[in-house]
């Protein structure tokens, strides 16, 4: 626990970003399992609930999308501010 505090913003979201893509991987390999499974079962009532559950993993992967989105602007806007915050600090006459 000790360690994640001394986390740089940036690293956590960087951590945060490849947990992501390593769980969308995931997801989509369920996903291909379970379509492909789908096909497989004659019984409509299977079939359909296998269903349901690739819809709900095509879901869950457009949230990830959203999400990762957000984290990679949330950074440049951060990255940005910083950039601007170091350059006013440079600017501030008398400062050596």
């Amino acid at each position: 626990m000790g360690k994640e505090s001394e986390q740089t913003p940036r690293e956590k979201a960087e951590k945060t970003l490849l947990a992501i893509k390593e769980f969308k991987r995931y997801l989509e390999g369920v996903e291909k399992d379970l379509s492909g499974m789908s096909k497989k079962f004659s019984n409509k009532e299977i079939a359909q609930g296998v269903g349901f559950a690739v819809t709900g993993i095509q879901e869950a992967l457009t949230y990830l999308a959203i999400v990762k989105r957000v984290i990679e602007k949330t950074e440049r806007i951060v990255a940005k501010k910083h950039i601007v915050s170091d350059k006013e600090i440079d600017d501030i006459p008398g400062d050596p």
